[in-house]
């Protein structure tokens, strides 16, 4: 039952496993954690519960460390400076053995005294300065990704909705774009870039803008998916065709760019995949991987739809994407 080397033979274990699962019996951790002096807890640290991407980072977190026999103590940070300390505290006093930060606006490498020199990961961070154990998303591969994708479909006039300027992320996603069309040796008119707040009305004042430009764009490219849907609306109210007149593309790849009329073309945020590459960040820090860490930037994936006209989005249809109603 607990592993030991002590020799028993291949039918007593039997015996003994099947009346331990008849009794209910499961192992004491505390009393194991006093033998290991681990007691296989990570501690999850969020900024914010309510986050529509936090949950499944998260799940990409415990889809790996449940597997190797570790469980997560998750909870939400309070914005007080001193009371995010004290959280620290607290799951120290769980014995915690590692801490995962998860989309943290605070910069961890600051605080390092208060993790008692425990491994740490941090998942999607929001602060601007680079950590070497921390996992991001490639925010320069995947915005490129958007504006290439209607590069090829024969677009030479895209015009950009950046997100709010305090994300970092904001800024690498805007400098893609800007990149990207000049490596492709295309001007970029005055009037083209809108400055954005995520938000769907922020997107459609941004769309307003770029529309009245003194040459208006063939496509249109923001920084998220609900500045593409508020471009979506206002493209649709200034009697234009989307993707006909506009194509539109987004990033993040969330509901609303799957049931939006016409659906959105977009670049999916790997919400999952850096929560699993995060705990195994993690364990190798747990089983004293003296390797040199740097962070780790994590791709996504172009989803092609109907807004931006590419023949293979032809066929989604936002009813695809929906619950079907029970008659």
């Amino acid at each position: 039952m607990s592993n030991s080397d002590y020799p028993v033979s291949p039918q007593t274990r039997e015996a003994i496993l099947k009346v331990a699962e008849d009794v209910g019996y499961s192992p004491n951790r505390a009393a194991r954690s006093l033998r290991t002096e681990r007691s296989s807890l990570i501690g999850v640290i969020l900024d914010n519960f309510s986050s529509q991407w936090a949950p499944v980072i998260v799940r990409g977190i415990q889809d790996v460390l449940h597997k190797k026999g570790y469980f997560t103590l998750v909870v939400n940070i309070p914005w007080e400076k001193h009371s995010r300390a004290d959280v620290v505290k607290d799951l120290m006093g769980h014995s915690v053995d590692a801490f995962v930060f998860v989309e943290t606006w605070h910069p961890v490498r600051e605080r390092l005294d208060m993790l008692n020199n425990k491994p740490y990961v941090i998942v999607h961070r929001l602060f601007h300065e680079s950590d070497p154990h921390s996992i991001i998303p490639d925010e320069a591969h995947n915005s490129a990704l958007a504006v290439k994708h209607l590069l090829a479909l024969g677009h030479e006039k895209v015009a950009y909705i950046a997100g709010d300027a305090n994300y970092f992320s904001s800024s690498q996603r805007l400098d893609a774009y800007l990149d990207t069309m000049h490596a492709a040796g295309l001007g970029i008119r005055d009037g083209w870039i809108a400055q954005g707040e995520w938000r769907i009305p922020s997107g459609y004042q941004c769309a307003q803008r770029i529309l009245a430009a003194d040459e208006m764009p063939s496509a249109i490219v923001a920084a998220n998916d609900e500045l593409a849907y508020g471009a979506l609306l206002a493209v649709i109210d200034a009697g234009l065709k989307v993707p006909d007149d506009i194509a539109i593309v987004g990033y993040d790849n969330n509901d609303i760019s799957r049931i939006s009329n016409p659906t959105i073309t977009t670049v999916s945020l790997p919400l999952f995949p850096m929560g699993q590459v995060a705990a195994e960040n993690l364990l190798r820090q747990l089983q004293a991987d003296n390797r040199e860490y740097a962070e780790q930037l994590i791709p996504g994936e172009l989803i092609v739809r109907q807004s931006c006209g590419a023949p293979e989005g032809v066929e989604v249809y936002a009813r695809d994407f929906v619950r079907a109603t029970v008659e």
